[in-house]
């Protein structure tokens, strides 16, 4: 990205996290793949349930799924994410609970495919401190 990009990309992710923090407010939940995809959430200012495909199988995961209003799928932008993605809104569907690709979308496209990784966006953790 051209330095231009990059501030309209981070301009972007400080609304794209309060727009994450408001879903979760609202009883929403993220599901991503790995713990360093959940840490770089936290790291960019996300505060609310975060859980993570290996962790689905503990009670405590998914009693936060079932309970949740929303489940925001961010898993990774490449061709095995774009996967899992597919894959967990057909399980979520047979289980009655509302899910949404939108923000993986939405970040897909911000992101210009300059990275694909969840996890990555932890370079960008100095726009917390916008967000408090």
């Amino acid at each position: 990205m051209n330095p231009s990009e990059l501030k309209r990309f981070e301009e972007f992710l400080t609304d794209f996290v309060r727009e994450l923090n408001q879903v979760s407010d609202e009883r929403g939940v993220i599901l991503v793949e790995g713990k360093r995809d959940a840490i770089a959430l936290r790291n960019i200012g996300y505060k609310g349930e975060i859980v993570r495909i290996a962790s689905l199988k503990q009670r405590k995961s998914r009693g936060l799924l079932e309970r949740a209003n929303m489940v925001v799928i961010l898993t990774d932008l490449d061709r095995e994410g774009r996967q899992l993605a597919a894959r967990y809104v057909r399980l979520l569907i047979h289980d009655g609970i509302k899910s949404s690709l939108e923000y993986r979308k939405r970040l897909l496209i911000a992101s210009r495919r300059t990275f694909l990784h969840i996890e990555n966006l932890r370079r960008f953790a100095h726009l917390n401190k916008d967000l408090i």
